[in-house]
């Protein structure tokens, strides 16, 4: 019997396989599980990983003596040409004029030329190029280890940089009386190498294992690691060095550790969910329900060419850029500052060096529920409430630097350095989360290519204080690069204000969306009504 097109009927195709981004699924909610385990190891890596890098900031200090220095200017004897040994005071002076350096131990020590508890007679110059030389590496490993963890996952690539570091890092001593500065300056470019990574891992494993209604809460306790392990670094590079186990302890201790957290990290950590081998098939519903709807879908590649000219882009990659060498200029030499000019020890140094950065950690909180709490009560817009807390978190700084370089009152000036690293944890709040304002879809390649553009610029920071602080005691040359620190994040943070945008970009939209919304608008299709009698 021949159908009528009275005996057709027009019913939608189903689209439950089609699934915005927005569109929320409900999941039943699942308790502490393995997720939160992985989470506590993510966070244990990021503060080890930055203890092997931070602390160098306060240990260079006791790795060079003060004596030292002072002798080197007063010293007579010495021969033109060839190698000597002298005595002067107490100290013994093995002077090398390969590498124009003088190595300074007590006799106490001597009986060996590889006492590792020596002390170097290194210039600021010198030390600038040695805290600097961890972002070389840094700066050159970024985009190729990027796509290591997008192609190996994040725990393959944390393990590498973890055991590198402890390697490097226990080496170091022994390295340092071997080649001099220049020996030490290749270790710390080969930690900035296998460190690059850090972030990128970290991403990958977050994305794999924290669902979308527990991302914040979990990766902001992950990333409050790397606070928390630059404040141990400064505490116990601080303690270790004015103790009887000296400054090496240092090295050995975080190289030590690092290794541990490594093979933590191989025997409990796991790239995703489906490569756990205890986790609960109700947890791994849970967590892949939020974050994977199991289709297999190509990365969109990203739009290059309008990012690259995109206004609000630049504005936000200026004021990354400053941020990183502000925040980069306060955690190595700001314990420098502390002990040539406000005079404190090296012990004092390393504990006054991290209670900015227990502040920053405090203010990090703060600044998060204060931006949440304006825009959802309607107080600010999102692009007001971004231009707030960067605004604090850079001009700020900007103001504490200037106050700090014209005060004598050593009180005021830790007050003020505290304050200055506290409130430039309001970035978090302001130009990073920006990124995501921008883009979400390409937020990571944007996040890292600021960092790159920042990265460069942190490795000019040790050519900046070098030709500037010739003396380490004058407090003028010092007057001059904080200044010059206060200026360029001012005007970077006033590019940001005037330049910056809040709303999602129109290339953000990808290929794979644009197909969804065209399979989305093909809705009905005629389909055959069986007849009835």
């Amino acid at each position: 019997m021949a159908i009528t097109e009275k005996n057709q009927v027009y019913e939608k195709v189903p689209v439950n396989d089609v699934i915005s981004e927005n569109e929320e699924i409900h999941v039943p909610s699942y308790g502490y599980g393995i997720r939160h385990v992985q989470a506590v190891i993510i966070f244990i890596c990021m503060l080890i990983s930055y203890m092997a890098r931070t602390h160098l900031g306060v240990t260079i200090v006791a790795m060079t003596s003060a004596i030292a220095h002072e002798s080197t200017f007063n010293m007579t004897i010495i021969e033109a040409n060839g190698t000597g040994l002298n005595t002067i005071d107490g100290f013994d002076f093995n002077i090398t004029n390969a590498d124009n350096e003088i190595n300074v131990f007590n006799s106490s020590h001597k009986g060996s030329i590889w006492n590792v508890y020596r002390t170097y007679d290194w210039s600021k110059p010198i030390h600038d190029l040695i805290l600097g030389a961890f972002f070389v590496g840094y700066c050159i490993a970024m985009f190729p280890t990027g796509m290591i963890c997008q192609r190996f996952g994040g725990k393959l690539p944390l393990q590498i940089s973890l055991l590198t570091n402890g390697i490097v890092t226990l080496a170091t001593p022994s390295v340092a009386v071997w080649g001099g500065w220049k020996a030490v300056y290749c270790c710390r470019v080969i930690q900035g190498l296998s460190q690059a990574g850090l972030y990128p891992s970290a991403h990958c494993l977050l994305a794999k294992w924290v669902p979308v209604s527990e991302k914040a809460t979990i990766s902001s306790f992950v990333y409050t690691g790397t606070l928390l392990g630059t404040v141990i670094a400064f505490q116990i590079g601080g303690l270790l060095a004015s103790s009887a186990a000296g400054w090496p302890s240092t090295f050995w201790i975080t190289g030590a550790l690092c290794i541990a957290t490594c093979l933590m990290l191989t025997v409990f950590g796991a790239a995703s969910p489906d490569l756990h081998k205890t986790i609960s098939e109700d947890e791994k519903n849970y967590i892949l329900g939020k974050i994977d709807d199991g289709i297999k879908k190509k990365a969109p590649k990203a739009p290059w060419k309008r990012i690259f000219t995109s206004i609000p882009v630049w504005s936000t990659f200026v004021t990354h850029t400053s941020a990183g060498i502000c925040f980069v200029f306060l955690f190595t030499q700001i314990p420098s500052y502390m002990h040539y000019i406000l005079g404190f020890n090296v012990k004092d140094s390393g504990l006054l060096s991290s209670l900015p950065y227990i502040a920053s950690s405090i203010a990090n909180i703060g600044f998060g529920v204060f931006s949440d709490f304006c825009i959802n009560r309607g107080y600010l817009s999102t692009k007001n409430a971004r231009k707030v807390c960067n605004s604090l978190a850079q001009w700020g700084p900007a103001v504490c630097l200037v106050s700090v370089s014209l005060t004598h009152n050593s009180g005021l000036a830790v007050l003020l350095l505290i304050m200055a690293v506290g409130l430039s944890a309001g970035i978090h709040s302001g130009w990073m989360v920006n990124y995501i304002d921008l883009s979400p879809n390409f937020s990571g390649s944007l996040i890292a290519t600021g960092n790159t553009f920042s990265t460069i610029g942190i490795t000019f920071l040790p050519v900046l204080v070098s030709n500037v602080v010739i003396d380490v005691y004058n407090p003028h040359q010092w007057r001059i690069v904080l200044f010059v620190m206060a200026t360029i994040i001012s005007i970077c943070n006033a590019v940001f204000v005037l330049f910056m945008s809040a709303d999602k970009q129109p290339w953000d939209q990808s290929d794979d969306e644009d197909n969804v919304e065209a399979e989305k608008s093909i809705e009905i299709i005629p389909m055959e009504k069986n007849e009835t009698k």
